[in-house]
């Protein structure tokens, strides 16, 4: 089987919000630095900080995944540099449902793998891209690895 890459959500779209977030933290150091103001420059390293712990932390999941013989290949975005990772291809996975919204009226959907999970997503195109990656890795495995789990993750 060749390499399969299923975008949850555009990897692109995601590198240009982390590209924006680096080019402003990168001119507020610049110009801090060309002021000589270090109390400003230790409290611009210190958003860079904050920006780097977010996009590779918790909050932040991943937008695509290749699925390969090799393994799975989770591509969370060129800031995320110590979340991008590969799994084997017998990873456990998982589609949950969450209500968001204000009122927790929207049905969302993430792909959850062992330790990682996907961005939320809502629509039925989206979930057949989820459904999509899970047969895959099924068909990796040649056995279902994972389910669908329509009872609410945030309840």
């Amino acid at each position: 089987m060749e390499a399969q890459t299923f975008f949850v959500r555009s990897v692109m779209v995601q590198n240009v919000i982390m590209g924006i977030i680096v080019a402003i933290i990168l001119a507020l150091l610049i110009r801090t630095i060309r002021k000589q103001n270090l109390t400003h420059v230790a409290l611009v390293v210190v958003w860079g900080l904050i920006a780097l712990w977010f996009f590779n932390g918790p909050f932040w999941g991943f937008s695509a995944v290749t699925a390969t013989p090799e393994g799975l290949e989770i591509h969370y975005g060129f800031v995320s540099v110590f979340r991008n990772t590969t799994l084997p291809v017998n990873s456990q996975w998982k589609i949950r449902r969450y209500l968001g919204g204000i009122r927790k009226l929207k049905n969302l959907y993430f792909f959850q793998l062992p330790g990682h999970r996907s961005l939320k997503v809502r629509g039925a195109e989206k979930l057949k891209v989820l459904k999509a990656l899970g047969a895959a890795i099924d068909d990796l495995n040649g056995r279902p690895m994972g389910e669908m789990v329509e009872r609410p993750a945030n309840m």
